[in-house]
């Protein structure tokens, strides 16, 4: 026998050794592509967990940013039916002003009339009264004239 002539045994049980290491290799090879696996899993999972509490935390922060807009909303309706009021209030005080305003023109219209009248009256009771004084100043001096002669 040569050393390189194989036997029908000797092949087996090299071929044994060889299924044996590749088995284990394999089984090696499978638990690595395993834990290997696993590991990206569990990073996924962290991963999806962390955007997670991300997500969560800005749903807090945009239900709070709600909630204060809803507040300021409340707040400036509030003040919108305020100012509706006021508004509606001083409109009607502006109408009884003008209605009041129109009664005292009407009454400060009348008034002068009746002050044109009085004075047109005095006017015409001057010039009379003028006229008599005249004639009454007039006869006087023709009086004290003719005495004196």
């Amino acid at each position: 026998m040569d050393r390189h002539e194989i036997t029908p045994e000797a092949d087996k049980t090299h071929q044994n050794r060889l299924s044996s290491v590749t088995e284990e290799e394999e089984e090696q090879d499978a638990a690595y592509t395993i834990v290997t696996v696993l590991d990206k899993v569990a990073n996924i999972v962290d991963t999806v967990q962390a955007s997670q509490k991300r997500i969560e935390e800005r749903h807090r922060e945009m239900e709070n940013a709600i909630k204060t807009i809803q507040i300021d909303i409340l707040k400036l309706a509030q003040a919108h039916g305020n100012t509706g009021y006021t508004v509606n209030k001083l409109l009607e005080k502006t109408r009884k002003v003008s209605s009041t305003m129109k009664e005292v023109r009407a009454r400060v219209e009348r008034q002068s009339a009746n002050v044109r009248k009085v004075e047109a009256k005095q006017e015409e009771m001057l010039r009379k009264n003028k006229f008599r004084v005249v004639i009454y100043q007039v006869t006087r001096n023709l009086i004290s004239s003719s005495t004196v002669i």
